[in-house]
């Protein structure tokens, strides 16, 4: 086991987001840094798989591991150079703060409107939130292309959902498929 406590491992994280590319023909690979520490989980919308993607999605963490926003890059912008914390600019285009005292989970993109051709962004991102102040937990959804402060929906849960970082989002018509097997 290494030397040092626990705390000052966490606060000397520098977890970035970095675009990677791969040139299937020439077999080449390269990266570019895309934000400052602390950045991860990213997500993307998912019928964008395997195509070329403007926008992602990462959750913001403090330096204790736990989630306290949510953050939108525009990969068609550039990062801004010598960026030491996280702030809208550059390819940042925009951040959804949990708030003092909430901690949340790993963010999903769901399609606003499933088998709709639409814009990349158009959809919500659905995760949950722990107040620590009150001890409530909600699932809060929010407008993907605006990142508005006013969330869309917010869902008070009966009991408190444990920090879990990762999430998935199947519709009806997935569920019913897996029944079927």
């Amino acid at each position: 086991m290494g030397s040092g406590t626990i705390k000052e491992k966490l606060e000397n994280n520098s977890i970035e987001l970095y675009e990677m590319r791969f040139n299937m023909k020439t077999g080449l690979a390269s990266q570019k840094k895309l934000s400052a520490s602390i950045v991860d989980f990213p997500r993307v919308n998912e019928s964008y798989t395997g195509r070329k993607q403007r926008f992602v999605y990462g959750s913001i963490f403090d330096n204790y591991a736990k989630v306290t926003g949510i953050i939108k890059f525009d990969l068609h912008a550039g990062p801004e150079s010598g960026k030491t914390k996280l702030e809208v600019g550059g390819n940042v285009q925009d951040i959804f703060d949990l708030g003092p005292g909430r901690f949340g989970s790993e963010a999903v993109f769901v399609l606003r409107e499933a088998g709709i051709t639409s814009e990349e962004d158009d959809g919500y991102l659905i995760f949950y939130v722990h107040d620590e102040v009150n001890g409530n937990s909600a699932v809060y959804v929010i407008d993907a292309k605006t990142m508005s402060a006013n969330p869309v929906a917010v869902i008070e849960l009966p009991h408190r959902v444990p920090y879990g970082f990762h999430a998935l989002f199947v519709t009806e018509e997935q569920l019913r498929e897996q029944a079927e097997l």
